[in-house]
């Protein structure tokens, strides 16, 4: 099945990566991916899926602005390269189906950003939300993937610290 978490409230990670935790508590095997949130970023819940032996992270060198305010950026065409080498890797595993779940966080703004077009991410899931456990996370809405999603869940933002000049806090937010 395919689920979708989508939306500018808070928690749409989160809710992915308890779902993660729920599954693995049953010996299911699960692949992460992550989009936008560099290797080299350190973050808890990284730490704490480390422990889980059938969980397997992939992360790339993708740096945004969304998520690094201070890095280095990187330039459009750079990032496109990344995504697409991502994009490799994630049909690469999909062909193996050496999994029961697979999430793709915050993909939604990739495809958003023009980065990798939604057709193309419509095309690679239809194949296999029959046989797979499939969540997708990001900000915006993906029209053509909500058509085919099984689960949509959208997160509001009503309130945030963050308007109030709070960054990002250890432990809570990464």
């Amino acid at each position: 099945m395919l689920q979708i978490y989508y939306g500018k409230g808070k928690g749409k990670t989160s809710s992915a990566l308890g779902l993660i935790l729920r599954a693995s508590a049953y010996n299911k095997r699960i692949i992460l991916f992550q989009f936008f949130k560099p290797s080299k970023i350190f973050s808890g819940e990284h730490l704490s899926l480390k422990k889980l032996k059938n969980v397997k992270q992939v992360r790339f060198n993708q740096q945004h602005p969304m998520f690094l305010k201070n890095s280095k950026k990187q330039t459009p065409q750079e990032l496109k390269k990344n995504i697409d080498k991502t994009i490799l890797e994630l049909k690469k595993i999909l062909r193996k189906k050496d999994f029961d779940i697979l999430v793709c966080d915050e993909i939604l703004n990739v495809i958003h950003k023009n980065l990798v077009k939604e057709n193309k991410i419509v095309k690679i899931f239809c194949r296999i939300k029959n046989d797979k456990e499939i969540i997708l996370t990001g900000r915006n809405k993906p029209d053509k993937l909500l058509k085919i999603a099984d689960y949509v869940t959208e997160f509001s933002l009503k309130k945030h610290p963050f308007k109030k000049g709070i960054l990002a806090r250890k432990s809570i937010e990464f």
